[in-house]
């Protein structure tokens, strides 16, 4: 098909000689007002930029208060960004939280549900408080921080929801118990939300990323670093960046047609047989 032909259901070619396709129109996230929670550092971070190279208006959220930090570095680069503190895991706190963006903003065009927390318990030590802690934070807190987005996203007609997955849906490790089972539920979350929001305008998707290089990884341990090297296909840690790209499909025009799927960015590591 040659570009001066018109494509069946999407406008004739004059749209394409327009820009109406081009990279930078498709994945421009120009005045969209993106919340990224945890977002003090980490795998945020690396979101955050790339959302703020696309034109998006920040808004970190994070319980610690370095998120202000993080958000005056973003200002002196010259982003439109905005710090929040508050615990994901408290309903009232969510639904304050998003009455400020709304005040602020007026609008709610992403929501990245990126906070989380690991704990490291072999099971049979494992207590009901640890339990509770990891699946309040990463799979609870999901819950509640989309059912606040979704409801202004409906009213707006549009808006695109991220959770962050883990390839621990697909594969486990020991001590890991109450991380594989959320992110295993953020993942059947993911699918649900999509499959309920239908006609709304909104998507709901989730960013899976493989053994990553943050705070909370193993990198350090030389052992696990040369086995976790040895078999990724790509022979290497991912690094917070390596999302960009894949957050920014989601996120932007670009993945309008993207509804209820968990996107993998792990340098091939699931899809390796051991």
């Amino acid at each position: 098909m040659s570009i001066a032909t018109p494509i069946p259901g999407a406008g004739a070619a004059s749209d394409l000689a327009c820009g109406a396709y081009s990279p930078q129109s498709l994945f421009s996230m120009r005045d969209k007002v993106v919340l990224v929670t945890g977002g003090a550092g980490g795998i945020a971070l690396g979101l955050a930029r790339g959302f703020a190279a696309a034109g998006g208006r920040l808004v970190l959220a994070d319980a610690r208060d370095d998120v202000h930090t993080r958000v005056a570095d973003f200002r002196d680069a010259g982003a439109d960004a905005h710090g929040l503190i508050f615990d994901v895991t408290d309903e009232r706190a969510v639904a304050a939280a998003f009455d400020e963006v709304i005040d602020r903003y007026g609008r709610i065009d992403v929501l990245v549900n990126n906070a989380g927390v690991i704990v490291r318990t072999p099971f049979l030590e494992l207590t009901t408080a640890e339990w509770q802690k990891v699946i309040d934070t990463d799979l609870t807190a999901c819950f509640l921080m989309a059912q606040q987005a979704a409801r202004r996203m409906v009213a707006q007609g549009s808006g695109r929801i991220i959770n962050m997955g883990s390839i621990m849906d697909h594969v486990a490790r020991p001590r890991l118990v109450p991380y594989v089972a959320a992110k295993g539920g953020v993942s059947a979350f993911t699918r649900a939300l999509a499959a309920d929001l239908a006609g709304t305008g909104v998507t709901v998707n989730a960013l899976a990323p493989g053994y990553t290089v943050t705070p909370f990884s193993q990198a350090s341990d030389k052992e696990f670093n040369a086995f976790i090297t040895e078999w990724t296909p790509a022979r290497r840690w991912g690094r917070p960046e390596d999302l960009c790209g894949a957050a920014l499909l989601l996120a932007s025009g670009a993945g309008s047609y993207i509804n209820g799927h968990t996107l993998y960015v792990d340098g091939g590591f699931l899809s390796v047989t051991r």
